[in-house]
């Protein structure tokens, strides 16, 4: 397969960069290739780094860019784990509540996938935000409610989580969400659609070798399993 170049999403990177290069060795050795491995400095260099990748572990929304826009191939996601979003209220809201949310303010990056889920959520409970006050980033949504421009606001979960304690601070955190139909994928571009199959199994059956069990837990990873066309449904329908 030859030398491979791979691109990981930067909320993953930046809180452990050297597991993903453990996970870079592992496959370099255990499948007799040589991969790549360059971190992206922020989205804008992630999404860069596509047309020149041959793997990408990406969230939910960029997975359905690989496939739509590059040809790639989702070929497997860690086991049990969801992209999720996070509700936050004001901290002068002394009764903020997610049942009161109904007619209310909000403010996100409209279009999204957290949006996506945080409507998914209130629609489920017969609810529709009011007006939408749109930001152009994570922390500018968090912001936007400190500064009273809305009393509710949702961001990513990784994002939020992302934030310095001072971050977090500005807000308080109501809720997150649990509807557990997104979720980040490794996928491969067209040029190893050949390779693909034996990509996945590799991933898969990191759970039944002792070094792959060490690089997972250096990942906090319980294991990969397989994605199939059915689980991309479930997130077209949803960023539909």
């Amino acid at each position: 397969m030859g030398n491979l170049k791979l691109a990981v999403c930067p909320h993953d990177t930046v809180r452990n960069s050297e597991g993903w290069y453990r996970l870079v060795q592992y496959l370099s050795n255990s499948m007799s290739l040589e991969v790549s491995f360059g971190l992206a400095l922020d989205f804008a260099d992630f999404h860069e780094r596509f047309a020149a990748s041959d793997l990408v572990y990406a969230n939910a929304g960029d997975t359905l860019k690989l496939v739509d826009q590059h040809g790639y191939s989702a070929i497997a996601r860690v086991t049990g784990r969801f992209d999720e979003a996070v509700v936050v209220a004001s901290t002068e809201l002394a009764d903020a509540a997610v049942a009161k949310m109904g007619g209310a303010k909000l403010a996100t990056i409209n279009g999204t996938l957290p949006m996506k889920l945080a409507m998914r959520m209130l629609q489920a409970q017969g609810m529709n935000p009011g007006e939408i006050v749109g930001r152009d980033s994570w922390l500018g949504v968090v912001q936007a409610v400190w500064g009273g421009d809305a009393p509710y606001g949702v961001l990513d979960r990784d994002s939020y989580a992302d934030l310095s304690p001072q971050g977090q601070a500005m807000v308080t955190l109501l809720h997150t969400t649990n509807e557990q139909c997104a979720f980040h994928s490794f996928c491969v571009a067209p040029s190893l659609a050949g390779q693909a199959e034996q990509l996945r199994q590799a991933l898969v059956a990191m759970t039944s070798d002792n070094l792959g069990k060490e690089v997972l837990n250096d990942l906090n990873m319980p294991g990969w399993e397989a994605v199939d066309a059915a689980n991309l449904a479930t997130i077209r329908e949803l960023m539909a």
